[in-house]
């Protein structure tokens, strides 16, 4: 029994240091791998600031079918070194190159790539340097301006492509800053006759995540369409409609997207 206590003291101190060394190595490779254990009232949004990443990378670079996360859950944090991006369907190198700065060129020769056909799901790698944290002209919109793109993009656009759900809300956005049209959001979206879901109802459906996320590129500055201020449905728009005189600049899935 003295002996024992004669060593416990001496003992306790080794195990308090190697756990306190274990904690810093802990941490140390934490840092280095880049994981994050969500606290309480975290979102991917305020994880995204602590990182100086964007809340739509850490969804993509943990393969999330949506923005919500729970306490616990471990989520991988994108090196700005570098990173990665999940392909979605309707995206093409063009269009993930716009988002990031890049040419097509340069994401095929990170990924090793011989041509420029991806698929959804797959994960490319994005070159170290290229990536921009969250576009500051987000902060110029407000959490009403979401709301409202996000249900024009659901009654709109749900079941389009990706790309094609960012290009609705890019066409609102275009428009508020076109002065031949409404200058706010709201403006240009209950502008008499300016979209048919507001027409017909269907803009105060619920929007799902997707429809949040595609607002949210849209506001960051992502414009599949490259400028584009009307958008229609070649197969439900009669070929005497006034539309067709507008330019086309692209076609998404079943919209084309026009100036």
């Amino acid at each position: 029994m003295a002996i024992s206590r004669t060593i416990c003291p001496g003992l306790r101190l080794f195990c308090l240091a190697l756990l306190l060394l274990t904690g810093i190595l802990a941490f140390t490779s934490t840092a280095s791998a880049a994981t994050y254990t969500v606290q309480p009232g975290d979102t991917l949004y305020l994880i995204g600031l602590r990182y100086g990443i964007s809340a739509w990378d850490l969804q993509q670079a943990n393969n999330l079918s949506s923005t919500w996360i729970y306490p616990g859950q471990t989520l991988w944090v994108p090196d700005r070194g570098g990173n990665t991006y999940v392909v979605q369907r309707g995206d093409t190198l063009y269009l993930i190159g716009q988002r990031y700065g890049l040419s097509y060129q340069q994401i095929m020769a990170a990924n090793n790539l011989t041509s420029d056909v991806i698929y959804p799901g797959q994960i490319l790698r994005i070159p170290a340097g290229s990536y921009q944290p969250v576009a500051s002209r987000e902060a110029s919109y407000s959490a009403g301006d979401l709301d409202l793109l996000a249900r024009l993009v659901y009654g709109e656009a749900r079941g389009e492509p990706y790309a094609g759900q960012v290009a609705v809300a890019a066409v609102a956005i275009n428009r508020a800053k076109d002065a031949r049209f409404p200058s706010t959001i709201a403006g240009v979206i209950y502008d008499p006759d300016a979209f048919t879901c507001v027409n017909d109802g269907q803009f105060y459906l619920t929007p799902d995540a997707t429809a949040y996320q595609a607002a949210r590129e849209a506001l960051r500055g992502y414009d599949p369409t490259g400028g584009a201020l009307y958008f229609w449905n070649p197969a439900l728009v009669p070929a005497n409609s006034w539309v067709w005189t507008r330019t086309i600049i692209t076609q998404i899935g079943n919209h084309v997207f026009a100036r």
